[in-house]
């Protein structure tokens, strides 16, 4: 069962940067390295510019395992040329990243900085190249973090880490920068770990539980809710076969279902599966019947495709017979 507990902290990846992906704002020129946005004067209302993302074909060549796909992120700035902050940003460092490895980090972090040279003029540059420099400090000291958090059990020690973790951003990134990049991950550790606090309070009855991780869910903002409708249904598909696998009975599955989607989705499931098991047999009494046609000595090959077909037309309604031929 920890695996089943502790899927959902390792699923959290799969949302990085996606929440407020479009919430973008203007940063000004600064060579500090936490990115200030506030403006030094009132100024009109960006409009929003993308630099094209062509890579250098003087640059160093890429690692094997990148060459020849898109480089994955956009830079873009406003009218007057300062970078605009969104999630795109660290989606472009990370694709970079990933390569240390097979290559050096200092590779790695100067490939980073003679892409955005190409790609941006100033102060777009300078405000890319400050907030490179936060990210890569966070990188470093994420990992020094994260050697003060074992993998554990308790709960207390998981909400500290995630805790430790959203200060040292607040501490390295503006704002702006740290909601662009960091929100919808926050968002969602924040909701797993409430919800796995739900499900070892010994004070609830399994019915009480789900309510409770049901009106959690929906307290959230509704761009998460959206984002997180076919991670928990991974997740259930996931855990559901892990369980399975385990030896677990129907009533467990049944919990795990709740605990994810709450009473009235688990209901329509359970309404669902039992469509799907009549639906089944249905098609297995079909089959037998089939077999034992087409095992008949005598019957001309024109005349049992024809007692097949009437068996068919007998048991199914047109739909049934379209999806049963395919």
């Amino acid at each position: 069962m920890k695996a089943v507990i502790y899927f959902p902290l390792l699923g959290c990846i799969l949302l990085l940067g996606w929440y407020f992906a479009t919430d973008r704002q203007p940063v000004p020129h600064s060579t500090a390295p936490v990115i200030s946005t506030a403006p030094s004067a009132p100024t009109p209302a960006p409009t929003p510019w993308q630099q094209p993302a062509v890579p250098d074909s003087t640059a160093t060549p890429l690692p094997a395992s990148v060459r020849g796909t898109d480089v994955d992120g956009r830079l873009e700035v406003d009218a007057r040329g300062n970078l605009l902050i969104s999630s795109q940003i660290r989606h472009l460092f990370d694709y970079f990243l990933s390569l240390v490895g097979e290559e050096s980090p200092a590779a790695t972090h100067q490939r980073i900085r003679d892409y955005l040279a190409q790609q941006l003029q100033q102060p777009a540059l300078d405000q890319a190249l400050s907030l490179l420099d936060s990210y890569l400090a966070y990188q470093q000291q994420l990992a020094d973090l994260e050697s003060r958090f074992p993998v554990t059990e308790s709960l207390e020690d998981l909400f500290a880490r995630e805790q430790a973790v959203q200060r040292l951003r607040a501490t390295l990134f503006s704002r702006e920068a740290h909601e662009a990049f960091f929100a919808g991950e926050e968002i969602y550790n924040n909701f797993t770990l409430e919800r796995l606090a739900i499900r070892r309070d010994s004070t609830l009855d399994e019915q009480e539980k789900a309510s409770a991780i049901e009106a959690l869910r929906e307290s959230l903002p509704e761009e998460m809710l959206q984002l997180l409708v076919p991670q928990v249904h991974q997740e259930l598909r996931q855990q559901t076969l892990a369980l399975r696998e385990a030896g677990a009975d129907e009533g467990q599955i049944r919990q795990l279902r709740m605990e994810l989607l709450g009473p009235e989705a688990t209901s329509r499931l359970e309404a669902l599966d039992q469509q799907r098991s009549e639906w089944r047999e249905r098609v297995a009494a079909f089959n037998t019947e089939r077999e034992t046609i087409l095992a008949q000595q005598g019957l001309a090959e024109a005349d049992r495709q024809a007692a097949v077909n009437a068996l068919m037309q007998e048991q199914f309604t047109e739909t049934e017979r379209l999806r049963l031929m395919n």
